[in-house]
């Protein structure tokens, strides 16, 4: 076996004990030093691949793609800075419990540090981000027939398990060769192309897999099916949940929302409980809302915690926290002020959910499965004689009031609220709206109103930032998620257009809807905007692009919306279309800082009259 057959032969083990795990997919930045994964992966029965010239999308393209099909995508790199580009993205896989595998090729090891070509210090580069992270030996004979705790595929084994956790998230293998870095001749080795159908006739593989340990096949395991602990503290919540009597169920972003999401709303329903639903929580636009009326699945608190008469006057006594920190800074603030009443976390994810050190409990449990099996022990009897029934009326009558205020005006074409409110409304049910952060997710959030739409929220709220939200929305599309809308920032937009290469896979469905405000316009509602004139060019930052060229430029068609009415027409004719498409809404920056404020004046103003009316 000569070194291009040892490389290759070892580059296929590691992707054969990955692919019994279930690995599908692989997203490929090109390079020299990755040879031998790439021409393994291209000669493996049931890996799809898909090439992407910027690693950084290939990085998010993986992430969106893991956060849908609930397995991770592999992304295979070359060495060097080409690694350093992955960090976002593991950044965001960690911080949302996503999976994700990153396989690096790497130069020898004696090469480090030793002013070799392309070559950096690889072992370790995504720090403590990284659930596991392994460096590899370079490719030997003996280590093909190794068996035990130190063998290659033990290492690949252990990666494959840290990736789906529970909880989930990104784990690197870090993989050197030496040259030859393939074969002497492309003889026998059956190469396909992108999409074509692979096959597996090489003998040297099976001397790879010689250990004879039984791996678990494929799929990938859903968190429902592992994620069963904590059942003693979970009668603790049980007992504080039979003797509250203002109960509220606060549901932020959750990590699988086609999980969490119905559990969380059969539970505010069968328990009559009011949730303050996230956006992101999968429970605001869940089928099941239809299934009772008025819905406790509330989702204009942004509006309504921001009146200090409904903050003081509707305190809970227990406050039950499920899913990451919600996207509404009102409602992180009332759990301040709240903070005398008991708090209990349900969460299982890689990180603590309690940032501000508010929780009275924390149980390490799948939020999801604990509030599915909290709802199936209720019974009619028991709803009918609800202790709290006043309480939740109370809530679902202010949610109401707080709704007819918001919507007391048509939609307004210098109000983002009211073309996020219109994206929604123009998805089919069985779709997805990925939303970036930054205004986008906040306008979703205050503008979206529960109902039974049947469609799911993504975003990257783990670390929150606003890169790679192209290459996640069409990871996401390639992950099974579909029809795709994705509602943006044009500097959002800016950030990822490389990732637009993707669209050039037609069975992509995803429609990019740009909000064009010409620069950064959450920033105009904080109170830097007063700060002229440094404050346009350094914190609005407009930059005066027109992104039709960019769409040109990937062969994408393009929409202008001038109005609502307009947004709706084009979204759904684009969500009935095949492939990719963009939509451009164009704002202004200072006027929707402006609706914003005079919508949040009227919502407090009925919001008052309300509770005097009740009062008096």
């Amino acid at each position: 076996m000569t070194g291009g057959e040892l490389n290759l032969a070892w580059a296929r083990a590691i992707l054969t004990t990955l692919a019994e795990y279930g690995l599908e997919e692989i997203e490929i930045a090109p390079g020299s030093r990755s040879a031998p994964l790439v021409l393994a992966s291209r000669s493996l029965p049931g890996l799809n691949t898909r090439v992407h010239l910027d690693e950084r999308s290939a990085g998010f393209f993986a992430l969106g793609y893991g956060r849908c099909h609930l397995g991770p995508a592999a992304v295979i790199t070359t060495s060097g800075t080409a690694v350093a580009n992955l960090l976002p993205a593991v950044v965001e896989a960690d911080m949302s419990d996503v999976p994700l595998l990153l396989i690096t090729a790497d130069r020898p090891p004696e090469m480090r540090g030793a002013d070799a070509n392309q070559t950096i210090m690889q072992p370790g580069i995504f720090g403590d981000r990284a659930r596991f992270a392994a460096d590899l030996p370079l490719p030997t004979r003996a280590g093909l027939k190794e068996t035990g705790a130190n063998s290659l595929l033990a290492a690949v084994r252990k990666a494959a398990s840290h990736a789906m956790g529970p909880p989930a998230g990104p784990v690197h293998l870090n993989v050197p060769f030496d040259k030859p870095l393939q074969p002497d001749s492309p003889d026998g080795l059956d190469l396909k192309g992108p999409g074509e159908e692979q096959r597996l006739d090489l003998p040297s593989l099976e001397v790879a897999l010689e250990d004879g340990e039984a791996v678990p096949k494929g799929p990938w395991r859903r968190r429902a099916e592992t994620r069963r602990r904590g059942r003693d503290q979970e009668a603790m919540l049980e007992h504080q949940l039979a003797l509250a009597r203002r109960p509220l169920l606060v549901a932020g972003p959750a990590t699988d929302p086609g999980l969490d999401g119905p559990a969380t709303a059969r539970f505010a329903r069968e328990r009559n409980v009011p949730v303050l639903a996230d956006s992101l929580s999968g429970a605001r636009f869940a089928a099941c809302l239809g299934e009772g009326s008025p819905s406790p699945v509330l989702g204009a608190y942004d509006h309504l915690l921001r009146v200090p008469e409904v903050v003081a006057g509707f305190v809970p006594d227990l406050i039950i926290r499920v899913g990451r920190s919600p996207t509404s800074t009102a409602v992180e603030s009332a759990l301040v002020q709240w903070k005398r009443s008991t708090q209990i976390v349900v969460d299982d994810g890689g990180h603590r959910k309690d940032y501000q050190g508010l929780a009275s409990h924390y149980l390490h449990a799948s939020a999801g499965a604990v509030l599915e099996r909290l709802a199936s022990r209720d019974d009619d009897e028991t709803r009918s004689r609800s202790p709290h029934e006043r309480w939740t009326r109370e809530w679902t009558e202010l949610e109401s009031v707080a709704w007819a205020a918001v919507e007391e005006d048509p939609p307004h074409p210098g109000n983002e609220g009211d073309y996020a409110a219109t994206v929604i409304r123009s998805l089919p049910p069985g779709s997805s709206l990925f939303v970036s952060s930054s205004m986008p997710v906040r306008d979703v959030d205050g503008f979206g109103r529960p109902g039974p739409l049947d469609i799911e929220v993504l975003s990257n709220r783990g670390a929150s930032g606003i890169d790679g939200v192209v290459s996640t929305a069409l990871g996401c599309a390639a992950g099974g998620a579909g029809p795709v809308a994705v509602l943006l920032g044009d500097i959002a937009f800016y950030h990822d257009m490389n990732g637009l290469l993707a669209t050039r896979d037609r069975e992509l469905q995803v429609v990019f809807v740009v909000v064009d405000n010409d620069g950064g316009g959450i920033f105009h509602m904080l109170p830097i905007r007063d700060f002229e004139p440094a404050f346009t060019p350094y914190f609005a930052t407009p930059h005066g692009l027109d992104f039709e060229h960019a769409a040109r430029l990937y062969g994408l068609p393009f929409t202008d919306a001038a109005n609502p009415a307009e947004l709706a027409e084009a979204v759904g004719a684009a969500v009935a279309s095949p492939g990719s498409r963009v939509i451009r809404v164009r704002t202004d920056r200072e006027t929707n800082r402006r609706r914003h404020e005079q919508v949040r004046a009227r919502v407090a103003r009925r919001v008052r009259e309300h509770l005097n009316r009740e009062t008096s």
